[in-house]
């Protein structure tokens, strides 16, 4: 049933998906303890609209990139994921952080064109910049940039230099602001690097939450290997990448402040192309039917019981 709606790409799907973010969003308004009044719906509004534009991002991705055939997986799972974070509505700086991580990835994987090449690096650099002025730790998502520049723009070496100019100038616009509101330049978070493991797994939700992406993402990467072989060459970059955000989100997951919630909200786009992959090749739709009523059940339970 699932399988069959979103199995072809059409606008429908998009709207379909709105009214799921709409239902986890009227669920969290009504689970917390919190008291429900304008205040609270007007602070956590914005968030709502941010993660549906978050979802309109993916799916332009997806589709202008070719990372999953004509359907609507992809957006799909990267709905019912952000049930999996029941509090993210109250999370306005991480569901910031994510959509600059997608408007950056979106410049990178878009370099096999070797059109526009150094203002694309420029563009995803300065994206990831301006997201690291949430969290110095965003700045391991440079990996991802020269990854891309590696794989299709190397042989001139001056687009090995652009993300250091693009970093440079969104660090030197933030110290001129600080600077003018008087603030201590030296003391400002971001440039305080506390290198350690800040995590830590010390609820039920999380430790759930983690077990379920380590087998989603253990299933995906085993069925990636056995069928490498019948990709394209450009799919298979594409994939790389996309994986590569995946383990730096990880990373980041791993060393993110203490002060940062829901931070594994980044894995959810890789997490979503790939299980959107997945379902492509399961020919069994009843298989794919059961997988995709599990997640959603799974993510329902995640906000029924958000604690």
């Amino acid at each position: 049933m699932i399988t069959s709606v979103f199995g072809k790409s059409k606008p429908i799907n998009f709207i379909l998906c709105i009214g799921i973010l709409l239902v986890y969003f009227v669920m969290h308004l009504f689970s917390e303890d919190k008291a429900f009044n304008l205040d609270r719906i007007a602070a956590e509004v914005p968030v709502l609209l941010l993660l549906v534009f978050a979802l309109f991002v993916i799916d332009f991705i997806v589709k202008k990139n070719d990372l999953t055939q004509q359907n609507d997986y992809a957006l799909f799972f990267a709905t019912i994921f952000i049930g999996f974070f029941p509090a993210i509505f109250e999370n306005i700086q991480m569901v910031c952080i994510y959509i600059l991580i997608l408007f950056a990835f979106r410049r990178i994987i878009t370099l096999g064109s070797l059109r526009s090449v150094k203002r694309k690096i420029f563009d995803a650099t300065f994206f990831i910049g301006c997201a690291v002025l949430f969290d110095s730790w965003i700045l391991l998502y440079t990996i991802v940039i020269y990854l891309g520049i590696l794989l299709y723009v190397s042989s001139d070496y001056r687009n090995w230099l652009v993300p250091i100019v693009a970093l440079t100038v969104v660090i030197g616009l933030f110290i001129v602001y600080l600077l003018f509101v008087e603030q201590n330049v030296l003391t400002n978070p971001l440039f305080q690097f506390d290198i350690k493991i800040n995590y830590s797994a010390t609820s039920y939700r999380r430790i759930a939450l983690h077990l379920v992406i380590t087998l989603l993402f253990s299933i995906n990467f085993v069925i990636f290997f056995l069928k490498y072989k019948t990709y394209s060459s450009q799919k298979k970059i594409s994939f790389l990448l996309t994986k590569v955000l995946f383990f730096t989100g990880i990373t980041y997951v791993l060393f993110a402040k203490n002060i940062m919630q829901n931070t594994e909200l980044l894995l959810l786009f890789p997490l979503a192309v790939f299980m959107g992959n997945l379902l492509e090749r399961i020919e069994n739709k009843r298989i794919g039917d059961i997988i995709t009523l599990l997640l959603m059940i799974v993510s329902f339970l995640f906000n029924i019981y958000p604690k």
